[in-house]
């Protein structure tokens, strides 16, 4: 969005006689955008024009954990804490059984025992990882059963509901994805489990509810290490309302924000914009993708803008990496910029620290590109081991006996996640207690590891896009198959 804006000032100062803008947006604040596309008219610096489209033919109700206090144990969410607790994927779930009783008005199915014509349920989620534990969680409520002992189908209750799950985000097939706008079968209720790829620009048929955790994820920096990563962050008021009016397009329609109300007016209004959240080294990487210009002169055109000084730094230290050149074409010398190299092309298309793109760059060249991958994931999450407060001893044992003797975190975190991955794909862990009792026993975090999955899976379809080629696990490729129909 920030790299666009910039696009299209660009070519409005340079043509605005014959150049008409019109943009529409939910999310962005309307005073600040007014005053980026300013101009001068008869001697007067005047906003850009606006005017708010108000009218809408259906209503949202909107719903908070106060409401709906006796459908079981509440989630206890901080401001502070940003997280996915079990407690509201249970309430999820229950939620979405109690859709029956409202759509049962238009008619019911005695032979099934459900309602005729059945809505769609629009649930936003903040990643892939969160869609694959809420669609587990509406197969098997009360935990997945022993394969060995039990048929699986006898216990799916998307198959005892008439549940059609269908997953949205980035990273899935379009095909897959394409399934959102096909009408459902009688009696069945489609389930759409969504990133906020879904809050715009499409509008789902026969949405009347609207299930919200009021989670994202975002690339965020720290401004003491400058070292970035995707964290789970609250949602913007803003793109809650969005997400509120998917229920609102074709039919009255209600939105269950899964938080109580008091956090929710606590939550910020807007979103920060990326140039100023982000690391500034993948933001002048962008931008160099872009050839637009030189970096310090195009981003200080920003909506708003990064600091100057910290451009100039950005740009000497990716020139130290390697992302760039020193000179500019054949012979220019720019101390404040360069053209994009081959290594920095690699640092531009994958999500993570810069750092850790050269260590698969390097990986890749010396023919260790899977293992490069997989500490580059690993460091880009936090500790695949867990740490107790009061018996920090145990993790350190876990970590040194997976290191088989080297001392080496990475070595340690190469070896359990390989041992994990080897017991799921051959079905060891054919019941979710099965898979907790090896992860207590081993301080391992089931959680990390399964993010450190998705994500070795996200940087290889983007380095194949650079025709870097990754080979896989035979374990993964197994574990794909069997376990992910989301990720198929």
């Amino acid at each position: 969005m920030d790299f666009v804006l910039i696009l299209v000032r660009t070519l409005w100062l340079r043509n605005s006689q014959n150049f008409k803008i019109i943009l529409m947006s939910s999310t962005i604040e309307i005073d600040k955008l007014t005053h980026y596309f300013r101009q001068v008219i008869n001697g007067q610096i005047l906003p850009a024009y606006q005017f708010q489209i108000v009218d809408r033919l259906f209503d949202a109700q909107d719903m908070y954990l106060e409401h709906i206090q006796n459908y079981g144990l509440l989630p206890d969410l901080k401001l502070s804490e940003a997280r996915l607790s079990r407690e509201a994927v249970d309430l999820a779930i229950k939620l979405i059984k109690s859709f029956d009783d409202e759509d049962s008005m238009a008619g019911w199915d005695h032979t099934k025992n459900l309602p005729i014509k059945r809505t769609t349920v629009l649930v936003f989620l903040p990643g892939l990882l969160e869609m694959q534990t809420v669609h587990e969680a509406l197969r098997y409520p009360r935990g997945k059963p022993d394969s060995a002992k039990f048929n699986l189908d006898d216990y799916d209750e998307c198959l005892k509901f008439n549940y059609d799950i269908i997953s949205l985000h980035s990273d899935l097939a379009m095909d897959d994805q394409m399934n959102t706008f096909t009408p459902a079968k009688s009696t069945f209720r489609k389930i759409i489990l969504a990133t906020n790829i879904a809050e715009s620009s499409i509008t789902i048929p026969n949405v009347r509810y609207v299930v919200d955790f009021c989670l994202n994820k975002e690339m965020v920096c720290d401004p003491e290490t400058n070292y970035s990563c995707l964290q789970l962050v609250w949602a913007s008021k803003a793109n809650c309302d969005q997400r509120r009016g998917r229920a609102g397009r074709v039919a009255h329609g209600k939105c269950y924000r899964l938080v109580k109300l008091h956090l929710y007016n606590s939550l910020p209004a807007y979103q920060k914009p990326a140039l100023v959240k982000e690391s500034l080294d993948r933001v002048v990487l962008q931008e160099k993708k872009l050839n637009i210009g030189e970096p310090k002169s195009i981003l200080a055109l920003a909506l708003e803008p990064p600091n100057i000084n910290d451009i100039e730094v950005t740009i000497l230290k990716l020139k130290e990496v390697g992302a760039l050149t020193i000179h500019m074409g054949q012979d220019e010398i720019r101390p404040f910029d360069g053209d994009l190299t081959f290594l920095g092309k690699i640092m531009a298309a994958l999500s993570i620290d810069i750092e850790l793109s050269r260590l698969i760059a390097l990986g890749h060249a010396f023919g260790l590109v899977y293992e490069a991958v997989f500490i580059a994931a690993c460091l880009s999450t936090k500790s695949i081991f867990k740490i107790y407060y009061k018996d920090h001893l145990a993790a350190y044992k876990s970590k040194f006996n997976f290191s088989a003797g080297t001392f080496c975190d990475c070595q340690a975190f190469l070896n359990v996640y390989k041992t994990w991955l080897y017991h799921e794909s051959n079905q060891q862990f054919r019941t979710t207690d099965a898979e907790r009792r090896w992860a207590h026993l081993h301080n391992a975090d089931i959680k990390r590891l399964r993010e450190v999955y998705l994500l070795i899976d996200e940087l290889q379809n983007r380095l194949r896009q650079l025709h870097i080629f990754v080979p896989h696990d035979v374990e993964s490729d197994q574990m794909q198959r069997r376990r992910n129909p989301i990720t198929q």
